[in-house]
């Protein structure tokens, strides 16, 4: 299944999951691109721990310490609102990061950024994915299953899913922003274009005084 829309889309607590489309202009995707492909060239002795610039899937760490534009964008209100729905008053950046699978590359288990629960209940993580370069079905796109939040079985099997019937491919155009309860089972898939897929991944935490 796939899923594809023009507008802005509230937090849905039934499906743990909300599109901000055009969250970045072309001009924000433009910069953050060049802001990566800079930190891709640095020397080892300039990176940090977990860069990746030659992998398969090249990564970066830690971007909100190292671009003050993306600091910055990661306050919008349209974001933080989403996030204060899933995570409530406070909570803080847990990963800033890049993930640019290269052709061929990029397929993951489906898994959760959240340890798995027991029964359903409050969100204590938050994720989005930033897409940097239009998202399709056949480039490597974000999946997840719609409702798994709240499915403490679906997140005891994380890590062991290679698929299930449920599953949606998030596309849409570079700029659009996917935001998800960290309960929800998600991964990359397959890249199967010719051209890298890049992403901004982050991930939220609540704080202890935020479980409800």
């Amino acid at each position: 299944m796939s899923t594809s829309s023009t507008s802005r889309v509230a937090y849905d607590h039934n499906t743990g999951w909300a599109r901000l489309h055009g969250f970045f202009s072309r001009a924000d995707v433009d910069t953050t691109l060049s802001t990566c492909r800079q930190l891709l060239r640095l020397p080892p002795s300039q990176r940090c721990a977990g860069d990746k610039p030659t992998a398969g899937t090249h990564h970066l760490f830690e971007l909100d310490r190292r671009s003050e534009f993306i600091d910055a964008a990661l306050d919008r209100p349209e974001l933080t609102q989403v996030l204060t729905e899933i995570l409530g008053k406070s909570y803080r950046r847990d990963q800033v990061s890049y993930r640019s699978p290269q052709p061929t590359f990029g397929s993951q288990f489906l898994h959760t950024d959240a340890p798995s629960t027991l029964e359903a209940g409050p969100a204590t993580v938050a994720t989005a994915i930033i897409a940097l370069v239009d998202f399709t079905e056949h480039n490597g796109a974000t999946r997840l299953i719609p409702g798994s939040h709240r499915r403490p079985d679906l997140q005891r099997l994380a890590g062991q899913l290679g698929h299930h019937d449920d599953e949606l491919t998030l596309t849409g155009e570079a700029g659009t922003a996917f935001v998800f309860s960290g309960h929800v089972l998600h991964s990359g898939t397959r890249n199967e274009s010719t051209a890298e897929r890049p992403a901004l991944q982050l991930v939220w935490r609540t704080t202890a005084s935020t479980q409800r």
